[in-house]
């Protein structure tokens, strides 16, 4: 007799619990993989039978043996960021046997999940996914669920219990504004875009934390994707009545945009504005005065990823129950001239390097 425990459609999930055993176990029932011992197959399927449960369309693609190939989904390619991680990617999947699928997602979510299933069904091993998906999306946890591999790197994936890579970014937005503040500035704007994201909410909750904990009012401007949005903002700031002195920069691309529209309006850094942005990038040492940031190591990020991701591959091909782990990386405050303070005050004043 089939039994339905609830309205809605049983999952891989609901199979497993019942029948007492892993979610792969059910997988390699699934796809009738010969390991798998005759009492506990036994057991698989009079829970699928129990439970009503169907075969959904992530377990189709995913049926049969996989490729050695690991896909890579990034929001940008253009981006000196991500195109840093999947040069990283690529090199030590070669190192494993592994080719790459590199595709962007153009931070657009339902093309994420589109291109994720479209890799499953070029059978994949395993998935690295720098996400645009700000909600729970239940075809990605199917994905995981019949089997695929899936690390999720520079932000989590909502909903899916998933090994993750990320770095302090609450905690190195709280020392850039925390330097900027020691510096004696009390209106400091914090500017950047893509508010919805992980990495850039957690930078906007760091500098709003530091902004209260020195009873300052935050001043954050959300959605200045362009050098045209940057340029008009400056402007206005400028001839506002009670102008920053101070500027946060969210992440490499804005701080690139606000350091050509401070001198498209001659404004002197950092004796009339100072500037510290997260993200590090070629020039930033370079231009004048030098840019202070918090960098992050693509590299480093990147390589725990595939670590992540090689050693999940071979636990699931074996059969072994996994905790998803989540590592965090450190980040690093580089005193520049942008502040206007010389490396060895500012580090009196902050008590960091």
């Amino acid at each position: 007799m089939m039994i339905k425990q609830n309205s809605t459609n049983p999952t891989i999930r609901d199979v497993a619990k019942l029948a007492k055993v892993g979610l792969m176990t059910v997988s390699r029932v699934i796809n009738n993989h010969p390991s798998v011992r005759p009492t506990t197959k036994k057991k698989v399927l009079n829970a699928i039978e129990q439970l009503g449960y169907q075969q959904n369309e992530a377990a189709r693609l995913l049926k049969g043996q996989r490729a050695m190939m690991i896909g890579l989904i990034v929001p940008d390619l253009s981006d000196a960021f991500f195109s840093a991680c999947a040069h990283t990617v690529q090199h030590i999947a070669r190192m494993h046997g592994y080719m790459t699928l590199v595709v962007a997602s153009e931070r657009d979510a339902e093309l994420e999940v589109e291109q994720a299933q479209l890799m499953a069904n070029r059978k994949v091993s395993g998935l690295l996914i720098v996400t645009s998906t700000h909600k729970s999306d239940q075809r990605l946890r199917d994905l995981q669920d019949a089997g695929l591999a899936i690390v999720a790197f520079d932000r989590p994936i909502e909903g899916i219990d998933s090994d993750c890579v990320v770095v302090e970014n609450r905690a190195g937005a709280e020392q850039v504004t925390q330097h900027l503040i020691n510096h004696g500035h009390k209106h400091i704007a914090c500017v950047g875009y893509d508010e919805d994201v992980y990495t850039i909410q957690e930078r906007i909750a760091g500098y709003k934390n530091k902004m209260y904990s020195a009873r300052l009012t935050p001043n954050v401007v959300a959605g200045t994707t362009s050098l045209e949005a940057i340029e008009k903002w400056v402007e206005d700031a400028l001839r506002s009545a009670n102008p920053p002195t101070a500027i946060f920069s969210l992440n490499h691309r804005t701080s690139g945009f606000l350091l050509q529209a401070l001198s498209k309006f001659d404004v002197k850094i950092p004796d009339q504005m100072a500037i510290a942005g997260f993200d590090e990038f070629d020039l930033a040492s370079l231009v004048t005065p030098p840019l202070t940031t918090i960098s992050q190591s693509p590299v480093e990020i990147a390589t725990r990823a595939m670590s992540l991701l090689v050693g999940r591959i071979q636990g699931m091909r074996e059969g072994k129950l996994f905790t998803p782990a989540k590592v965090v990386l450190p980040v690093t405050l580089n005193v520049r001239g942008s502040c206007g303070m010389h490396a060895e005050v500012a580090m009196e004043k902050t008590g960091t390097a």
